[in-house]
């Protein structure tokens, strides 16, 4: 598959092809691509995703049917009682794919921490090369990244998927996005006994990983799929520059009035926008657009990054909409006592430019599993 032009939106868009990226035993590729070209509206969106999900269901198709239904959530606003309603019968048909369709053989636990707990799924393996620890990013759960990161499964990894504060099942608990995801990381680490691991960051997740390998030393690998080291960077990138410029200044002075009134007078042209700061509170648990810009801007690598000494994989793609691209290139060179550093920044001529690979993320994968065969090879002789 490649990163696809079906839909104008381009945050429509980018999630037609994270569907599309796994071919057609996660969609009826032609079907998606007929239905989706011509949706302008989140109704539409809903709708049309929602329809799939319900056919691809009463057909016993039921990866398909868990992301059409993942597709029709995710532009749901929090007081949407459809939003709740949507996740379940996603999560519901993740699980019948993964027992019924792909046969995949796999645990799932409930991680005790602070009166809460974390949604965790292991895929173990006879003759483990090692563990790799996978979490994923901003408001995703780990459902939607157990059939990505299966090849890892079946290259003899030991696998242990995890949500943290903000996502999945924690978001459900009130467990608001935080920061300081080594806590996270560390219950699951504590509750498994593992005394040394790797860890793969997804998306927002490579923030987490990277974080998580600061603080946390048991892990000795750690992979930024993709990198991201500035959330408050992140999160003002998506307006155009001058608008962007006035927001990070104003935050920079403490101007709360002015973040608010610029942010919403935006929301209220632009629904794609009002739904960003409307999720982005809602999993920050934060009430005004400044106090989200408080929360986010504490996510950032920035200071701690000499305590990241483990063996680190970088990854990118050079048109990446989200991440800013100096992200990559701020970070590669803000690395001093790493084991070892290896970078890769993918391009538009192989097909994985796009965020976290999406269109060809098998390229990224392939390329994580190589690195992770090299290491986990040169630190059994270590």
């Amino acid at each position: 598959m490649r990163y696809e032009k079906i839909n104008p939106i381009q945050q429509f868009n980018f999630q037609i092809n994270r569907i599309l990226t796994y071919g057609e035993i996660a969609a009826d590729v032609n079907t998606v691509r007929k239905k989706t070209a011509k949706i302008r509206t989140f109704d539409e969106w809903q709708n049309v995703w929602s329809d799939m999900g319900k056919l691809a269901e009463q057909k016993s198709e039921f990866l398909r049917a868990a992301y059409c239904f993942r597709m029709a959530e995710f532009f749901l606003k929090e007081g949407d009682t459809q939003k709740d309603l949507l996740y379940q019968r996603c999560v519901n048909c993740f699980y019948k794919a993964f027992d019924i369709e792909l046969q995949f053989a796999y645990e799932k636990y409930n991680i005790p921490i602070k009166e809460k707990f974390l949604n965790c799924i292991r895929m173990r393996v006879p003759h483990s090369k090692g563990t790799v620890l996978v979490c994923g990013g901003y408001d995703s759960f780990i459902e939607e990244f157990v059939f990505q990161v299966h090849s890892l499964a079946l290259k003899n990894y030991d696998v242990i998927l995890f949500e943290g504060a903000g996502q999945g099942r924690c978001l459900k608990q009130n467990l608001y996005f935080q920061y300081n995801f080594e806590n996270f990381t560390s219950a699951i680490l504590d509750f498994f006994k593992i005394k040394d691991c790797a860890i793969v960051g997804i998306s927002w997740g490579g923030y987490f990983a990277m974080r998580s390998a600061a603080f946390e030393k048991r892990i000795k690998a750690v992979v930024a799929y993709d990198v991201m080291d500035n959330g408050f960077e992140v999160m003002t990138h998506i307006f155009p520059s001058v608008i962007c410029k006035i927001i990070r200044e104003a935050y920079a002075h403490k101007n709360a009035k002015v973040v608010n009134g610029l942010v919403n007078k935006i929301r209220r042209k632009s629904i794609l926008a009002d739904w960003a700061f409307s999720q982005g509170m809602y999993i920050t648990g934060t009430a005004t657009p400044y106090d989200f810009y408080v929360n986010i801007s504490k996510h950032t690598l920035n200071g701690i990054t000499p305590q990241i000494t483990q063996d680190v994989l970088l990854l990118a793609g050079e048109k990446d909409h989200y991440i800013p691209s100096q992200q990559f290139y701020r970070l590669k060179k803000n690395l001093p006592n790493v084991h070892s550093l290896t970078c890769r920044m993918f391009t538009e001529s192989e097909g994985g430019e796009q965020h976290c690979q999406i269109g060809n993320h098998l390229i990224a994968i392939n390329y994580i599993i190589d690195w992770l065969d090299k290491y986990f090879k040169a630190g059994s002789k270590r």
